[in-house]
């Protein structure tokens, strides 16, 4: 006789009010947080479409950009980041509930209270990613049940998408493929199908890349390695990061209860999901000694490996919730103080002017608003200029040679336009170091500002000379960042064509 839901634990009686309730505090901390650096740039993407961006490929500009003309609110800006952080959690509720409706509510819960997800309230390339895989890893479960054509076909271009969301949907794609070709070798022709899905994804990025520089490959493959080197000590920093991830509780209960795991993976054929899950993280552990992982690399992966808490003994899963839900509470009450408590706080740390720009930083750009718009604002940095633009309401450009992180601006700025013009340079800690501008104007005059107890050096660049701009900055940044390998295609460059020629000085 099934239980009826008077019986049932309390967290799964009170399945609805609990996602209320993190409901109201996700959105609670994506109101309170500010906007972040990689949120703002991500912005810029959604006010100049294209087909691809610098860095990543376009969906997150896609999703911003469409976004955009309806509000720049951080709530709107972050609803599809509140969503796809609970969607695991829905997605595992909506596919169980029939088949044992407790367990789906209680494994629901623990996916909510993922320490990843449950912080996960702003909106990045991760965002759209999580929402593909688990679709496209939904539908090639299907596929395998049903053998159904169609199905394997929809799975393919869910992963295109995911592709066209973070290049990591490639590490999904191999998962995918290696389980069927293992496991699956029936649905051959299948694969085949997935494969033709994912076709139209990558050949629209590897248009895109063809006509702008191959920025993609040349971040992800050229600039970003070229201070690699082997430690074998990351290791130890990715084992803490899955026990952080998956929790102590959880681990310990699937290394006890493994055969269970086992049995009930084998009874419901997920094996799919495990395969998603588990072969992605392997491919990290290869990766790591050569590569810091980040926790958010793990992101569209870890939600498969929580499917096997349904065949947890009820108790055990019980106290996991429970767990993992003071787990959660306590990191929302750490990252709602640090939002809410007054930056001055913070006084006499080290990085405190840090700290003003990035938790407070409608101060500095209330600074900037007080130029009209003939002086052209410029910092140092993408994270700086793209969240002193979004505070500011108005375009931030990077002057100077930057870092191979966001570069987008060489695809916005051009500036042989600014020659002559007057420039705005707001440094990076409140410091001013006259060397980095002082050669690029006609006159330089210091502006120093007190912001939220920071002393400000703003320097008031008039008659930009574009001449030496281009000698001493662009041309060693055509060296450092746009220096094609020979294996790749010749293609367009909107750079080089600006730059590269002698008389475009």
């Amino acid at each position: 006789m099934r239980p009826t839901p008077n019986s049932w634990p309390w967290l799964a009686r009170h399945y609805g009010a609990i996602l209320l309730a993190v409901l109201l505090v996700k959105i609670g901390m994506a109101w309170a947080l500010p906007i972040t650096g990689d949120e703002a740039y991500f912005l810029i993407w959604g006010h100049h479409p294209d087909l691809g961006y610098y860095d990543h490929p376009p969906m997150i500009g896609w999703w911003l950009g469409a976004i955009l003309p309806l509000s720049d609110h951080p709530l709107a800006i972050r609803a599809l980041g509140i969503f796809a952080s609970m969607a695991p959690a829905l997605a595992v509720f909506l596919w169980w509930r029939h088949t044992d409706p407790v367990r789906a509510r209680l494994v629901s819960l623990l996916a909510l209270f993922m320490p990843l997800f449950f912080i996960a309230v702003i909106t990045a390339t991760d965002t759209p990613l999580i929402l593909f895989a688990l679709l496209a890893t939904g539908l090639a479960w299907l596929a395998l049940r049903t053998g159904r054509a169609a199905y394997f076909l929809l799975a393919g271009l869910a992963l295109g998408l995911a592709f066209l969301s973070k290049y990591f949907a490639v590490l999904l794609g191999i998962a995918l493929g290696l389980h069927i070709l293992l496991f699956a070798r029936q649905h051959w022709r299948g694969l085949l199908l997935i494969i033709l899905g994912v076709v139209p994804a990558v050949a629209l990025n590897l248009y895109w890349n063809w006509d702008n520089c191959w920025y993609n490959v040349m971040f992800n493959v050229v600039n970003r390695h070229g201070d690699g080197g082997f430690d074998p000590g990351n290791w130890l920093t990715y084992a803490i990061l899955l026990v952080y991830l998956f929790t102590p509780w959880l681990l310990w209960f699937y290394a006890r209860q493994w055969r269970a795991l086992a049995a009930g993976i084998r009874e419901h054929q997920l094996g799919v999901f495990l395969s998603a899950g588990l072969i992605p993280l392997i491919l990290f552990a290869l990766l790591a000694p050569f590569k810091s992982i980040g926790l958010h690399w793990l992101a569209a992966f870890a939600p498969f490996l929580l499917l096997p808490a349904l065949f947890l003994a009820r108790r055990s899963l019980t106290l996991g919730v429970w767990l993992s839900g003071t787990l959660a509470m306590l990191h929302a009450v750490a990252i709602l103080t640090l939002a809410l408590m007054p930056v001055e706080w913070l006084k006499g740390q080290d990085r405190y002017a840090d700290a003003v720009f990035y938790l407070a930083p409608e101060s500095v750009a209330g600074v900037v608003g007080e130029y009209d718009a003939d002086w052209h604002v410029f910092t140092r940095s993408y994270s700086r200029s793209a969240v002193l633009g979004y505070y500011a309401g108005r375009e931030v450009g990077v002057f100077g040679p930057g870092s191979h992180y966001g570069r987008q601006d060489d695809l916005l700025t051009d500036f042989r336009a600014l020659d002559g013009a007057n420039l705005l340079y707001v440094p990076t800690r409140g410091e001013l170091d006259p060397a980095q501008v002082e050669p690029f104007f006609d006159e330089v005059r210091v502006r120093e500002v007190t912001i939220r107890g920071v002393a400000w050096t703003l320097a008031e660049g008039r008659g930009f000379d574009y001449a030496a701009y281009h000698d001493l900055v662009l041309q060693p940044v055509l060296a450092r960042y746009y220096d094609f390998p020979d294996w790749l295609p010749e293609g367009r460059c909107g750079f080089t064509d600006r730059y590269a020629n002698p008389e475009h000085r």
